[in-house]
């Protein structure tokens, strides 16, 4: 994993004087592998499983499993809203018979979670969830398994067995993918990728650039943001600080959002991220009856057989190349493959960066204040709605 940085200022040296005394605690947590291990041994009779949660339950295993999907021996699918149509559908797709529902909430008092569980009743249904939760109470009366929830923050659980759980009964290589972030989170107290990365945003912030745009080149990495977006804003956008993170998948992004990032206000940086290896290879091969088709000032013929992953590299870039020379500040992080080690090394990366920007602001990297009161408002409707108020 690479990153380099372009028309930005240069990282700030590293101290660990700002640092905390106690160590955050996903940094400590190892995953129970004999535990996951055992999971996967129960329920490796189901074909699907539906992943019930939301934030930091949900995010990361979106990135993971996505990023892993290949090796995968089984399905996984995700349910983080109320949307009948979307729960219909899903109803539909899959049979109780071979379909396992996880249902994560470290609070287990989240209402939604709760409406989004019982609409599969009769699935058979693991709990995640903590101790004294209304979710685990609700679990006891149903007799479904309950796992605990270690006492880690939603949106640092990537790498604990609030996301292990599902990938490891899909057959994913969790150890992998541990000792992946373990590399980058042995890091923690010295300088490394994601201090530099967030020194870097950290300043261009304070220079007027507040948003930022991330531009995936690579369909199965791109889930990654949502978990990454999740970290960036719940973290570090507080108390009037706080850049806000927006990510689209290229090229498609170049036909639309670069309009924005090029030619609107320059308050905006970018953040690019590619892939050296894929995990195939194609090229197109025009008919020869289309080869002396005129574009760009070229015959169809002169870009023949060119392979789509040089495509997509061409594509990524362009838009790196004409973002530095129009000086607009970036950054471009490369991952090496598809590995479980280098996506847990990429997960790790996030967390830590969401650490150190929430650090240099001065702001808890931990809470999330301002997520609870619609929390309560929605759940006051529903007493409305029931006349109850």
């Amino acid at each position: 994993m690479n990153l380099n940085f372009y028309n930005t200022p240069e990282p700030e040296k590293f101290t660990t004087t700002f640092l905390p005394k106690v160590r955050p605690g996903f940094l400590e947590h190892r995953p129970d592998f004999e535990l996951l291990k055992k999971v996967a041994t129960d329920y490796e009779r189901f074909e699907n499983i539906l992943v019930v949660a939301h934030g930091g339950s949900i995010n990361p295993l979106l990135g993971l499993y996505n990023a892993l999907k290949y090796q995968a021996s089984k399905n996984i699918y995700f349910l983080n809203t109320v949307d009948p149509d979307y729960i219909t559908e899903l109803k539909k797709k899959l049979d109780k018979n071979n379909t396992l529902v996880l249902s994560i909430s470290k609070s287990g008092e989240n209402t939604t979670q709760l409406e989004e569980t019982f609409s599969f009743e009769g699935y058979s249904v693991v709990v995640v969830t903590g101790k004294n939760s209304p979710l685990r109470a609700i679990a006891e009366k149903m007799h479904w398994p309950v796992i605990d929830h270690p006492p880690i923050g939603g949106r640092y659980t990537g790498l604990t067995e609030v996301n292990l759980i599902a990938t490891s009964i899909a057959g994913l290589d969790v150890k992998s993918l541990y000792e992946g972030g373990q590399e980058v989170y042995l890091q923690y107290e010295k300088e490394n990728l994601a201090w530099k990365a967030a020194s870097v945003f950290y300043q261009l912030e304070k220079k007027g650039f507040v948003d930022v745009l991330m531009f995936f080149y690579s369909h199965y990495l791109f889930y990654s943001s949502f978990g990454i977006v999740q970290l960036c804003h719940e973290s570090f956008g507080k108390d009037g600080k706080g850049q806000s993170f927006f990510a689209h998948e290229g090229p498609e992004v170049q036909h639309h959002t670069t309009q924005r990032y090029y030619g609107g206000p320059k308050n905006i940086a970018g953040f690019f991220i590619t892939i050296d290896k894929f995990l195939n290879e194609s090229s197109i091969d025009y008919p020869a009856s289309a080869h002396s088709v005129q574009i760009k000032g070229h015959h169809l013929f002169d870009i023949n057989k060119i392979p789509l992953t040089t495509a997509l590299n061409a594509e990524a870039e362009a838009n790196i190349e004409d973002s530095r020379i129009r000086g607009i500040p970036a950054a471009s992080m490369q991952l090496s493959n598809f590995s479980a080690k280098e996506i847990g090394r990429f997960t790790a990366f996030w967390q830590l960066f969401a650490v150190y920007s929430s650090l240099l602001r001065q702001v808890d990297p931990f809470d999330q204040p301002e997520v609870e009161n619609s929390k309560k408002i929605s759940f006051t409707k529903r007493l409305q709605f029931k006349g109850l108020l």
